[in-house]
């Protein structure tokens, strides 16, 4: 079977080629203007790499694509969605059912003068007044989000065709409605209400992309394949099955699934996985070889009752800006939070970018190889980025370029052990004992300076790593979450008999929906969870088998045994199935271990300003080592796709599968 996995990064996107027998990655430029370029430049590159003679001979025996974007990760961190109008139940105004007086989505996607408040008694012609003040003010999408729809969503039905029929999308002068109960059916009204903005807020930039790329890829060169857009969970669907907040932090998420294999391959347990590229740095916590879930959680700032995996992220990566000011005698360094992106770059890019980065500094300390970056596949200049340190860093600091660079790694790696300091108390948990996985395009630069600081003796390099997300993608599920309001809150009877009845219809609504993607729905895996309200308690959620909801007494028995609270005190909010249908996963390739000694894989040494006492690293080729191979840090291992960094005091072994595992010595 030969698939494809792309993802879709800020500064570069990476893809994984798998046809059975071979698998082969590839990174290019991220092309933000276009996201479609790079997906096409993503596959070419891949094809030829194959063996094809061109990208529609490739396409032609291509099965399936899996996709992965930060489009809507993007627009909404960097706040530019179009304006929103929300209409709510009067006096929600300010705090849109949140418990504070003021919601924090209004101190930044949504403007309060774009949300007004309505009741049942407002009229018709008073709705439609508002809604026109609204458009006339700039607002271009309309959310409807009442309390307590999530159970009765009659009235917001009836305020979207109302609008719907003033503004129908044949005229020029349409306006998109979307109601809060068509995205969630959480009973929390402000989850609900949130989670609406979000998709509204992110549709339009997805839906274009999306779109373009599927009608690029069906009707310019006649792909026949299946395409799916990985989601917030972990699993993949198709277009008509995605919504935008539903593919927010994907590419992320991928890595902390592709993380979760891994710990359950190396039986590691407890892991602190760190997701390092030319943007963001972002990290995540696996307990027992599972990502940690949190419920309340938050997306980009903005709480939800919803369980998603832990996710701290900050504005660091390759691209981030240097900046340096003189401060009394001595001088200030700040990294971030703007970045150069892959275009015009990083200074030694040679593409325009004139200002320093963190990628500047780890070429000018000698870390990385200008002549071998990436490869050798992309040209950068050492001259340009010492030029640019000296000139905007260490001149006007009166430092050294040595001194510049490790004064600017040393801030880096500083501001990626404090995010993970802060892991550890938002969580509660000691992460000294922990083992760090470090992936993403610098993540093996990063990740001996940042477990040093966290304390961490232990750290893991991949062979994939550079691609980890598309790895992750890679190892991912068709998968598909479908929700229902059961019309009876109690747990009774006729409970079980509705409950039943909902999943019935929902199993068949996901049959239609796996052919319609070009998907056999054979081999389908069902879960199922209620979540229950129980006063004086945070809801949960109880996972049920099917046959355990059989009567309404083994409900009531199941959900006491669970929760630990009398069936008669919970109220029933709301029913979710997740289907999941596995698919091809690559299979780890073992090799025979050949010995520590790896001498044979030495290509020098280099001058370095980081890591080592004796200012000086030996160079191997990263994919000469052979399993077993053993390498002493000071050492500066330049593969491929990536480059790897061990300082003095750490040891690394290149494992059976080809990875890295690393020790404090």
């Amino acid at each position: 079977m030969l698939t494809a996995d792309i993802d879709i990064g800020g500064t570069l996107t990476d893809g994984i080629f798998i046809d059975g027998q071979k698998l082969v990655c590839v990174k290019v430029d991220t092309t933000p203007h276009d996201l479609t370029v790079c997906l096409f430049e993503c596959l070419r590159e891949g094809a030829t790499q194959l063996g094809y003679s061109d990208v529609d001979a490739f396409l032609e025996n291509l099965e399936l694509i899996r996709w992965s974007t930060t489009i809507t990760s993007n627009v909404l961190a960097e706040s530019r969605g179009p304006r929103i109008g929300l209409l709510v139940s009067r006096g929600h105004e300010k705090n849109l059912y949140a418990p504070d007086a003021h919601s924090v989505v209004l101190k930044g996607i949504l403007s309060e003068r774009d949300v007004i408040g309505v009741a049942v008694s407002t009229s018709e012609t008073e709705i439609m007044n508002s809604v026109r003040a609204l458009l006339e003010g700039g607002v271009r999408r309309i959310c409807v989000s009442l309390e307590g729809a999530h159970r009765s969503p009659e009235r917001e039905m009836q305020i979207k065709r109302i609008i719907d029929q003033q503004y129908p999308d044949h005229f020029l002068g349409s306006v998109p409605v979307l109601a809060g109960s068509d995205i969630s059916k959480s009973a929390d009204d402000a989850t609900r209400t949130y989670c609406a903005i979000i998709n509204a807020y992110t549709h339009g930039a997805l839906a274009a992309t999306l779109f373009k790329a599927e009608d690029d890829l069906r009707q310019e060169h006649g792909y026949i394949g299946t395409f799916l857009v990985s989601h917030i969970n972990g699993g993949v669907a198709g277009i008509a099955k995605t919504k935008a907040i539903d593919t927010i932090e994907s590419g992320p998420i991928l890595g902390i699934h592709g993380s979760a294999h891994l710990a359950k391959v190396y039986k590691t347990g407890d892991v602190i996985a760190l997701d390092v590229g030319g943007t963001t740095a972002k990290v995540s916590v696996l307990r027992d070889s599972e990502a940690v879930q949190r419920k309340p959680s938050d997306i980009f700032g903005i709480p939800v009752e919803i369980s998603l995996p832990f996710l701290r992220s900050m504005a660091l990566g390759g691209g981030s800006v240097v900046k340096a000011r003189e401060n009394g005698e001595s001088g200030e360094i700040t990294l971030g939070p703007e970045s150069m992106g892959s275009l015009p770059g990083p200074a030694c890019y040679g593409l325009g970018g004139v200002r320093p980065t963190l990628t500047d500094a780890f070429v000018a300390s000698g870390l990385i190889n200008p002549e071998y970056f990436l490869g050798g596949t992309k040209a950068i200049q050492g001259d340009a980025a010492r030029g640019v340190i000296q000139e905007l860093v260490a001149g006007p600091l009166k430092i050294s370029i040595e001194e510049a660079c490790r004064k600017v790694i040393g801030i880096a790696f500083t501001a990626v052990a404090n995010l993970i300091g802060h892991a550890g108390t938002e969580l509660r948990q000691n992460l000294a004992g922990y083992t760090l996985f470090a992936y993403g395009g610098n993540g093996g630069l990063f990740a001996c300076g940042v477990a040093e600081r966290v304390g961490l003796e232990q750290a893991y390099f991949f062979s994939l790593g550079p691609v980890f997300s598309a790895f992750g993608s890679s190892v991912s599920d068709i998968s598909h979450v479908y929700e229902r309001t059961p019309p009876i809150s109690s747990i009774s009877n006729a409970a079980a008999d509705g409950l039943n009845g909902m999943i019935q219809e929902i199993k068949a609504e996901s049959l239609r929906d796996l052919l319609g993607e070009g998907i056999k729905p054979d081999g389908i895996e069902y879960s199922i969870e209620l979540e229950v309200a129980v006063p004086g308690k945070t809801a949960g959620a109880i996972v049920l088998s099917e046959a355990s909801i059989g009567d309404g007494g083994n409900l009531r028995a199941m959900c006491e045994a669970k929760t630990g609270v009398a069936a008669d005190l919970m109220v029933i909010d709301l029913l979710r199935v997740q289907i999941r249908k596995a698919m091809p996963k690559p299979a780890l390739v073992e090799r025979p271990l050949q010995g520590t000694d790896s001498t044979h894989a030495i290509k020098g040494a280099r001058r370095v300003a980081w890591g080592s006492s004796k200012g000086e690293a030996q160079l191997f080729h990263w994919e000469l080592l052979q399993p077993g191979n053993r390498v002493e840090g000071c050492a500066v291992l330049e593969g491929a796709n990536s480059t790897y960094f061990v300082p003095e005091g750490w040891t690394l072994v290149v494992d059976q599968f080809g990875n890295a595992k690393l020790n404090r010595r």
